[in-house]
């Protein structure tokens, strides 16, 4: 192990244990470890996993999911939104027009809801909707580098979302899916 390095354990079974590095790739060491292992140690941080160009960042707070966030354009919560909650296309670009003109001092979700154009209901369903696709995609990579930073940003969103039971739906989709 080099200087400085952690070193995380993750409890696969009533007896066996395996030590997981803080950061390294997702194809030595599974997404559902790293997330089992956050959850058992109540962690609070930011899980944070790049494949080429995209950043994918779960955001954790006492063991359990908060929110996430992501890079790739497929997770935007505008798109979620026209696609989940009966956003329109127009309502979308005139809000995206009010986000850029307040250089991104307000939330996109907040300029919705004020202007009327979906439910704090539907927001926080579209929330939910964003950050479980954004895990789900992770869950399909083949590779990617991952690191754990034990802080979270002061203005994340905070869902909560179990992690078991997560896991649990993301393995039930994919086998529907294949």
């Amino acid at each position: 192990m080099l200087p400085g390095s952690q070193t995380v354990y993750v409890q696969t079974g009533p007896i066996t244990t395996m030590s997981i590095p803080l950061s390294g790739n997702i194809q030595n060491n599974p997404l559902p470890d790293i997330l089992q292992h956050l959850r058992h140690s109540k962690a609070t941080g930011t899980l944070t996993v790049r494949s080429g160009d995209i950043v994918k960042s779960i955001y954790i707070k006492s063991g359990q999911i908060v929110f996430a966030a992501s890079t790739d354009v497929n997770d935007r919560l505008g798109e979620i939104l026209v696609t989940c909650c009966n956003l329109s296309r127009e309502n979308l670009e005139q809000a995206l027009h009010l986000y850029k003109k307040n250089v991104g001092l307000k939330k996109l979700g907040s300029i919705l809801v004020e202007n009327g154009h979906v439910s704090p209901k539907d927001l926080f369903s579209g929330l939910k909707t964003q950050v479980k696709g954004i895990i789900y995609s992770l869950f399909l990579w083949g590779e990617g580098e991952y690191s754990f930073e034990e802080r979270l940003p002061s203005d994340v969103i905070q869902l909560r979302i179990d992690i078991q039971e997560l896991i649990s739906e993301i393995i039930q989709r994919i086998k529907r899916e294949t």
